[in-house]
C-alpha cells in the first residue's frame, strides 16, 4: 500500500526508513533537515521557510508566502492528497510548543476526515486519529496507550487485550476516561463505531495496523 512520508521541523533520531518507489516523501520547511539526514533526497519541499530560513533551490520546491492560512504540514497533506496518497506516516510534527503538537493533532483529524490513514511519530510518542476505524497492535508493543474522543460523544469504543478493556463503551470529549491504559503482550485492538477517536501510545513500538495500512 503506497504511503506518503512527511517530516516536520522537531528533530527525530530514532528512525530509520526506505521507501519504496511508489511511496513519496514530501519535506515541510525545516522538515528538510530531518530529512538529510536520513540522506533521502525528497519529491517535494514545501513551505513558506521561514523556519528553515533559507529557500532551497530545485523544480520540487513549492514556496507559499509567510502569511498564509495553512500549516505547512496541511501544504503537504494536501499535496499528497492530490497525488492520490491516502497513507501518511508523519515525523518531526509532536514534541516542542504545544500549540504545535496540538495542530499536529488536528491534521491527523483533518486526514481522517478526508479518509485517510495517519500514524504522527516522534522518538518517544506514536499518534492517530481515527474516524469510525480501527487500530491493532501486534504484541511486541509494549507501554501506555491513551484513548481521547475528539466528537462531543464517540460510540461503540473496544479496547481489546489491554490491562484495562472497553466494551461497547462511550467516551466523551470533556472527560479523560480513556488515558492511560497499558498493553499486555498481547494482540490488542482498540476500535471506535461511532465517532473521531485520538489514540496515543508510547513505550517499545511493534507493528500496527489501521485499516489494512500498516507501519511493517
Amino acid at each position: 500500500m503506497r504511503k506518503c512520508f512527511i517530516f516536520g521541523s522537531m528533530p527525530v533520531d530514532k528512525i530509520s526508513i526506505e521507501p519504496d518507489t511508489n511511496d513519496i516523501t514530501i519535506a515541510a520547511d525545516a522538515g528538510l533537515k530531518n530529512v538529510e539526514k536520513l540522506n533521502i533526497t525528497p519529491d517535494y519541499i514545501v513551505g513558506d521557510f521561514d523556519s528553515l530560513e533559507y529557500e532551497p533551490d530545485g523544480r520540487n520546491v513549492i514556496k507559499h508566502p509567510v502569511k498564509k492560512d495553512e500549516t505547512d504540514t496541511i501544504l503537504a497533506v494536501d499535496i499528497a492528497f492530490e497525488k492520490g496518497f491516502y497513507n501518511f506516516i508523519i515525523y518531526g510534527c509532536l514534541g516542542g510548543r504545544l500549540d504545535q503538537t496540538v495542530a499536529s493533532i488536528q491534521t491527523a483529524s483533518y486526514i481522517a476526515e478526508k479518509g485517510g490513514n495517519s500514524v504522527f511519530i516522534d522518538d518517544e510518542t506514536h499518534l492517530t486519529v481515527l474516524k469510525n476505524s480501527s487500530i491493532r497492535f501486534t504484541k511486541d508493543n509494549k507501554g501506555t496507550v491513551s484513548v481521547f474522543s475528539l466528537s462531543d460523544n464517540s460510540y461503540g469504543i473496544n479496547e481489546t487485550n489491554l490491562l484495562y478493556e472497553l466494551k461497547d463503551a462511550e467516551l466523551t470529549s470533556d472527560y479523560p476516561l480513556g488515558v492511560s491504559n497499558e498493553f499486555i503482550e498481547k494482540a490488542a485492538e482498540i476500535s471506535v463505531e461511532n465517532g473521531k477517536i485520538c489514540v496515543i501510545w508510547n513505550g517499545k513500538y511493534g507493528e500496527w495496523v489501521i485499516g489494512g495500512y500498516t507501519n511493517d
